[in-house]
């Protein structure tokens, strides 16, 4: 007994040392002789169809299953079946990608006391990341212990990869009839998209190509293949002439060096099911990330994006530049946006099929007040992109420019606003002023300015403006004090004496003694006899007004009538306003 359990053992190693001679990446496990593991790649002769559906707040997919409708019993499975995919309702947009290889699955197996005549060979299979479903992994485990029995209870190790690797081909028929996807969780996203760009890659590196422009076979780990025909050029030979087309300003000819390129219609991935577009303008050009990976310098890509950005711009007849001789930028366009970052650099454009005539200048003139404003996207600059003027604002008629082309309603409006309104010297916002002095502000930017002359005051002291005795605005403050417009009462003001031309004395009531206040007396006080006073109390007032100064009675604690007895004993009268 002892020689045929020796025999066995022999057996079983003199299988595993033939496996491994055939499939080196067999891996024998140290501590069993008789286990070992393999690495099966799975890249299906036509790409899989993955779908990644997002989450939701709940946590649910793509679609939710709202209950069936009633069927009756005698209409079977499958009529359950159809009523149940009936009612899947998509709700979010599938994410759905191609791919040519998937993580490995790993097959673990054991010879175990006994095989091949009496035990089968013990297997385990898994994946990293789990994207394989366990029906799946059941199904393949059920099949390998099938072989066994198949083969006649013999040696099966080099059937059972056999058959794995044809299931892997196959994509282990996990789309096929209503199946149109497979269904993997979308944490897993980013791991199986990342795993079939590096084992393409690293297939590319490793094949050997020739050149289309230095005619001379490289290896791929020294080419590039481009990524919208699959045209494969040496990395030397695409950076001497895209560096030379950008250096030049010929933008237009980076793009695949092949002459036929263009007029081929394979496609990179001919298995892969076309997918319904609208109708796209015929760029050929790179895109600036492309560039980037053949590589390009940086400060190249950087010129190449700014050229064709510029190409675009030029080409768009709604684009505004500053009308600043030395900046001449464009404005800042909702179109056409200034790339903060290279590689985000979109240049495709939809083609919608029916382009609209060209009716820049009549746009123009229907152009809301409000949307008038342009920013150039160089210098900062605010202007109209109406008339090129600095921003005047959206009360400012900037269009049509000739008195003539007004109608009989805007020319009285123009009329009455030129006559009633002031502009803010900052914004030129159109204010009118209702009721009050003549210090302003603006209720757009708050400046502060004089409503007669325009003048900017000083938020602080505004009222000094109207002091200065060599200003056209001295002592006109409360002028217009009822408001500017049509049919405004102006405000008259009881002033019971003439300085040219004095009038009667007023009669007076019973004299008393108020304490005395120091000082002269404030404007608007009648002298019984007419005399003399009333022009000193008038210079006191201009004296205080011209200094900024306040006196020291105070007209809100006298009552009225009051008179007021000053250090001479002559006796004053406050009227009545």
């Amino acid at each position: 007994m002892a020689d045929d359990s020796t025999d066995l053992e022999d057996e079983r190693e003199i299988e595993l040392s033939s496996i491994a001679a055939i499939f080196p990446e067999l891996v024998i496990d140290p501590s069993d002789p008789f286990a070992a593991s393999i690495d099966l790649s799975i890249a299906p002769t036509k790409p899989l169809a993955v779908l990644f559906p997002p989450l939701t707040d709940g946590g649910l997919t793509n679609g939710l299953l709202t209950p069936p409708s009633s069927v009756t019993v005698s209409e079977g499975g499958s009529a359950r079946k159809n009523a149940a995919k009936e009612v899947l309702v998509p709700t979010l947009p599938e994410d759905v990608h191609y791919l040519s290889h998937l993580p490995p699955l790993t097959l673990q197996v054991a010879l175990p006391k006994g095989y091949p005549a009496d035990s089968p060979p013990k297997v385990n299979f898994f994946t990293v990341p789990s994207w394989l479903p366990d029906a799946v992994l059941r199904g393949l485990k059920d099949e390998v212990n099938g072989l066994w029995e198949e083969y006649g209870r013999d040696q099966v190790l080099y059937y059972i990869i056999d058959h794995l690797h044809q299931a892997a081909e196959r994509g282990f028929d996990l789309v096929q009839g209503d199946v149109e996807a497979l269904d993997v969780p979308q944490d897993m996203k980013i791991e199986l998209l990342d795993f079939d760009i590096k084992t393409k890659h690293a297939i590319f590196e490793k094949e050997t190509f020739e050149c289309g422009v230095c005619l001379e076979p490289k290896k791929g780990a020294v080419c590039h293949r481009l990524v919208q025909c699959s045209h494969v050029f040496c990395v030397v030979c695409l950076q001497d002439f895209y560096n030379s087309c950008i250096a030049e300003g010929d933008v237009t000819q980076v793009k695949c060096l092949s002459p036929n390129c263009g007029r081929e219609t394979t496609t990179s991935q001919p298995n892969i099911p076309r997918r319904t577009k609208r109708k796209r303008k015929n760029d050929r050009t790179l895109n600036p990330s492309e560039l980037l990976q053949i590589p390009l310098e940086h400060s190249v890509v950087k010129r190449y994006v700014d050229m064709k950005r510029k190409k675009k711009l030029e080409s768009d007849k709604t684009t505004v530049y500053c009308p600043r001789k030395w900046c001449q930028g464009a404005a800042r366009s909702k179109k056409h946006p200034k790339p903060t970052d290279i590689t985000d650099f979109s240049d495709s454009e939809e083609d919608s099929g029916d382009e609209k005539p060209d009716n820049t200048e009549v746009t123009l003139k229907t152009l809301p007040p409000g949307e008038r404003i342009a920013i150039c996207e160089d210098c900062d600059y605010a202007f109209c992109r109406v008339c090129k003027a600095g921003w005047h604002g959206e009360f400012a008629t900037c269009w049509p420019r000739k008195q003539a082309e007004l109608t009989e309603e805007e020319r009285a409006t123009e009329d009455y606003m030129s006559r009633h309104t002031t502009k803010c010297p900052t914004c030129s916002s159109r204010c009118q002023k209702t009721h009050g002095c003549n210090h302003m502000k603006c209720f757009q930017c708050n400046s502060h300015f004089c409503y007669l002359c325009t003048a900017l005051l000083d938020g602080g002291n505004p009222y000094q403006h109207f002091n200065n005795s060599h200003l056209s605005c001295y002592m006109r403050l409360w002028e217009l004090e009822e408001g500017d417009g049509v049919d405004v009462r102006p405000v008259v003001h009881d002033i019971p004496f003439d300085l040219h031309e004095p009038r009667a004395p007023a009669p007076l009531h019973e004299p008393r003694a108020p304490a005395p206040r120091p000082g002269a007396p404030p404007m608007g006080m009648r002298n019984p006899d007419g005399r003399g006073a009333p022009n000193a109390g008038l210079e006191r007032f201009l004296q205080l007004v011209e200094n900024d100064e306040e006196d020291e009675w105070d007209s809100d604690e006298m009552e009225d009538p009051e008179e007021w007895e000053d250090e001479n004993g002559q006796v004053w009268e406050i009227p009545m306003r």
